[in-house]
């Protein structure tokens, strides 16, 4: 990797906007695609910022000619190619690619070899004898006869096998690290490019910017061609990056800190970050208000830095930067106050002439790279360091900045000083700042001199603890733990920790035994009390016992209100609210407003958390007011620093949007929790946010593998809610795949916990439907009516949608029983209740409606509604249902058209009609086999067709020709 010290330049350009731009060299127009295939995102990829680039690649792929990544050094681009050479070889491409190292640049037909290797066997052997030798001997294959090479020789062979191989089917290119291949490759490569059908061969190279020997082929390459400018990466795609590799605890302000530490850089990001998990203790200063820590150099740059910062530096500037690299950020007016005029001067003067530090925007001291911060400060010796600290904590404004910096000034316990970094937290809580509020209490627990009191010392580690949680931050909270709970001496204190380690755990059954203990350790009448029967009443109904969850939340609520706790009292109101809505017991609409009244009379700041679920989730599903409560709940945890609050808020946010049938809404969601780290907490939350969107959104494969791996995860760990859940999706899956047998699997084991733990509700989803349904088309009818009687309970509960399901339901029983008149009545009445059901189900309620019309024999009816429910479905965004809508109306027998295909359909179509096989009609098209397989399946559904022959018929004939 080749580093070049300077403003911007060691990783990037630091200052420019973060992203990408990709300026098209395209002189050919071009139009858009019609879809990727299903093939995901670039961020499913581990491509975070990188969508525009991958989408350029992608219909370079899919229609030909080349793209250029240009980039310095560890912004992606060798991570860009491998991703286009998956996508390459599953459209069918056969790929040759080659990566050339700095070592190969001397070394002629290096890169050549690697690719000729690639080739099929028997290519070379099917060139013109001259060709054939030529190339032989140029790669050492063959000793030299004496005879001497044509010049033209090696460059027309390597052309003619390109060529060779692009008429047996279309072919990729791929060259990382330009700048490195060496220049007899190049020139060979650069000739044979031109002139052949960029259509059959597509060309993708990265390359640093201006690459000295490879200019001639990128001239060569052939039209459409692109450039993508690789600029540094977003905080929130960094963010990304680190939670993907190094876990969860990368939340927004962490990870925005190492970005700017990187200057964009994803590969100097990672450096970093697995350099500060090392060391958690060491590292892990938060940035506030761009008061950045100092962070770890990389060891493979630490050598060059130092020496940059020791060599060039006098000792006045050095002393200088020390106090700018301490505080993080310092102006020129600051410093005056602590250095005299002329040696600040002459050591600002040097630190610019060096190229380390230069004086910006606002008289702002800036180092030209972050790193080099972090350099000098290592550099420096502790007692210089402790000198800069003590002189920032006496002359700096900022409570919190002097507080950080006297811990670091002392080295023996100061109560004094643990008082200090105390009242900070408070003031960094305030300001939105958990992270930062954490670890000045952890400094204030290490600074009590816990010999002298014991009890201080502990308080202070389990409120660094409970800040780390609502920070997100599991692992420094654990760590914290461990320490403080060294001074635990006292039963309560035992059972105080026990608390704080199961809420730590993530298997419910160790959760709750942990949880047991403590309360058999913790005093009656006792804070911790409250706290322990609150925390058992959710694994309970975690666990599916609802009347004891419901027994133990009013316990907490009694003792909450005993030791004036309102916090703990709230929690325990929202969680008898939950057991009362998923049992139909007690009355939760006066628990709501207990919880109101609440809030109002104890002046309280609401938990975002709690607030959003007792507002907002267990809202009807066309409450105008749950969607804004949840999103008010999250902008106030972003803005308090709660991001442990943030996975149970999108969760709550992504079901509240598609029970409204926002899907479209409700996928944008599911990206914006990906971007601000919102899973750090509890995984099963995410999967369930993404497995509702892939399935509605018709990804039913990765839908199913994430619904099957959480489900197994859940009963492995002893969640039955959770369980519950994820069976309901899997049958939901399975429903709108058309696979009922599939579907009855997870369906009958939850219908068999909803008998077992007499639930009537399951966050509203209204799963008996998928139930009638799948049992419906295999003839079980009297689990029908099993399912008719689980959505008469779950009205029963409160939900007047499930009454409504539940009448449909009963309607096409009637009709699969022979009463279809009366089938079409009730389902007549059911259609005609407009708003009594979101759009999803209305758009169900029409499909049903048309299936019993058809069944009636009324086909004109019936083709109008079912067009009307795929239309509908179209509108809210869930393709596969759409689908089903019009296989159906396809199934009536009134002249199915072509008009319902896509633009890739049509063309698979007209080539399979015209005798083309899967392969060739996938080589013409730039497809893979198995892209133009689906695509079949779907064109014989959609056409109600079962052959070729039948599809040629359908497409010749003259009266249904296919819209243009």
């Amino acid at each position: 990797m080749e580093v070049r010290l300077g403003a911007g330049t060691l990783a990037g350009q630091a200052g420019k906007p973060s992203g990408e731009r990709v300026p098209t060299l395209d002189r050919t127009g071009g139009v858009p695609h019609d879809d990727l295939m299903g093939e995901g995102s670039a961020t499913e990829y581990g491509l975070f910022g990188r969508e525009e680039s991958l989408r350029v690649l992608t219909d370079v792929l899919d229609r030909g000619g080349s793209a250029v990544a240009v980039g310095e050094p560890g912004l992606g681009k060798s991570s860009l190619l491998k991703v286009a050479n998956q996508l390459a070889q599953r459209r069918g491409r056969r790929v040759l690619s080659v990566a050339p190292t700095q070592f190969d640049r001397g070394l002629p037909f290096a890169g050549l070899a690697e690719l000729v290797n690639q080739c099929p066997e028997g290519a070379i052997d099917r060139l013109p004898a001259p060709q054939r030798r030529a190339l032989a001997v140029a790669l050492q294959r063959a000793e030299p006869d004496g005879r001497e090479v044509d010049a033209l020789a090696v460059p027309v062979a390597v052309r003619s096998l390109l060529t060779q191989l692009g008429e047996a089917g279309p072919v990729g290119l791929v060259i990382d690290d330009l700048q490195w291949l060496d220049q007899a490759s190049v020139g060979s490569l650069g000739f044979a490019l031109r002139g052949i059908d960029p259509r059959r061969l597509c060309v993708l190279v990265a390359t640093r910017p201006d690459p000295v020997g490879g200019a001639d082929l990128l001239r060569s390459l052939a039209e459409p061609r692109h450039e993508l400018i690789l600029e540094p990466l977003a905080d929130w795609a960094i963010g990304r990056l680190l939670r993907k590799h190094l876990g969860q605890r990368w939340t927004p302000p962490l990870a925005a800190g190492v970005a700017r530490a990187s200057g964009g850089n994803p590969f100097l990001s990672l450096m970093i970050a697995q350099a500060m998990q090392s060391d958690v203790s060491k590292w892990r200063w938060s940035a506030q208000q761009r008061q950045d820590p100092i962070f770890p150099v990389p060891p493979s740059l630490a050598g060059l830095l130092g020496e940059k910062v020791s060599v060039l530096l006098s000792q006045d500037a050095r002393d200088v930067l020390l106090l700018v690299a301490a505080a993080g950020r310092l102006t020129v007016a600051q410093l005056q106050r602590f250095v005299e005029e002329a040696r600040l001067r002459s050591a600002l003067e040097g630190a610019g002439d060096a190229d380390v530090a230069k004086i910006g925007a606002g008289s702002v001291v800036a180092f030209t790279h972050p790193l080099l911060a972090s350099a000098l400060y290592d550099a420096a010796a502790p007692d210089e360091r402790r000198r800069a600290h003590r002189v920032l904590a006496d002359k700096l404004e900022d409570p919190v900045e002097r507080a950080r910096h006297r811990s670091k000034s002392i080295t023996t316990p100061d109560e004094m000083v643990a008082d200090e970094l105390e009242r900070a937290a408070e003031i960094s809580r305030g300001r939105g700042a958990q992270q930062l509020a954490g670890e000045l209490l952890e400094g204030a627990a290490l600074a009590t001199p816990s010999d002298v009191n014991t009890f201080e010392s502990f308080r202070r580690w389990l409120r660094a603890v409970d800040t780390y949680i609502d920070a997100g931050d599991a692992l420094a909270a654990r760590a914290a733990l461990d320490k403080g709970a060294a001074l635990a001496d006292l039963s309560e204190q035992e059972a105080q920790v026990l608390v704080r380690r199961a809420r730590l755990t993530e298997g419910l059954r160790g959760a709750r035994s942990l949880t047991e203990q403590a309360f058999r350790m913790a005093p009656a009448g006792s804070e911790v009390r409250a706290e322990i029967l609150q925390e058992l009443s959710e694994y309970h109904r975690m666990e599916g016992h609802g009347r004891l969850a419901l027994r133990l939340a009013d316990l907490a609520i009694t003792a909450a209100r005993a030791v004036q706790r309102v916090d703990i009292q709230l929690v325990a109101l929202n969680q008898r609210q939950g057991a009362e809505r998923l049992w139909g017991l007690g009355r939760p609409l006066e628990t709501l407003r207990e919880i109101e009244r609440l809030v109002e009379s104890s002046g309280l700041g609401r938990s975002p958390s709690e607030w959003a679920w007792a507002r907002g989730f267990h809202a009807a599903w066309n409450d105008p007011t749950a969607e804004s409560f949840v999103r008010d709940g999250i902008a106030r945890a972003v803005a308090a620093g709660r991001y442990g609050d943030l996975s149970s808020l999108y969760i709550c946010l992504v079901l509240v949007l598609i029970r409204a049938s926002k899907v479209r809404e409700a996928s944008a969601a599911l990206d914006e929790a990906d971007r601000v780290g919102a899973w750090a907490k509890f995984s099963l939350q995410e999967d369930m946010a993404r497995t509702l969107i892939k399935e509605y959104t018709g990804d039913l494969d990765e839908a199913r593998e994430l619904a099957e791996r959480a489900a197994a995860r859940a009963r492995t760990i002893g969640f039955t809610y959770w369980l519950g859940g994820f069976l309901a999706q899997l049958g939901f899956v399975e429903t709108s795949a058309r696979n009922w047998q599939a579907a009855l699997a997870p369906l009958r084991e939850l219908a068999a916990i909803f008998a077992s733990t007499k639930m009537v509700d399951l966050e509203q989803l209204l799963w008996p439907v998928d139930y009638a349904d799948a049992a419906l088309q295999i003839g079980a009818l009297h689990e029908v009516e099993v399912a008719i009687s689980l959505l008469r309970r779950q009205a029963e509960a409160g939900r007047p949608e499930a009454a409504v399901a539940a009448d449909r339901c009963q309607a096409l029983l009637s009709a699969a029983r022979g009463d279809v008149d009366q089938a079409l009545t009730e389902l007549r009445r059911v259609v005609e209740l407009v708003g009594s059901e979101c759009p999803f189900e209305a758009a169900r309620s029409r499909l049903a409606l048309g299936q019993v019309y058809r069944r009636a024999g009324h086909k004109g009816m019936a083709v109008e509604t079912l067009n009307a429910s795929a239309a509908a479905f179209d509108e809210i965004g869930v393709p596969r249902w759409a689908e089903r809508a019009r296989d159906e109306a396809g199934r009536v027998g009134l002249y199915p058209t072509t008009s319902t295909l896509t633009g890739t359909e049509r063309r698979v179509a007209e080539l399979v009609a015209s005798g083309r096989s899967n392969q060739e009609a996938a080589a013409e098209l730039f497809l893979s086999v198995k892209t133009v397989e689906a695509n079949l399946t779907r064109i014989y559904r959609k056409l109600s067709v079962r052959s070729r022959t039948e599809l040629a018929n359908h497409l010749s004939s003259g009266s249904h020709r296919t819209n243009r």
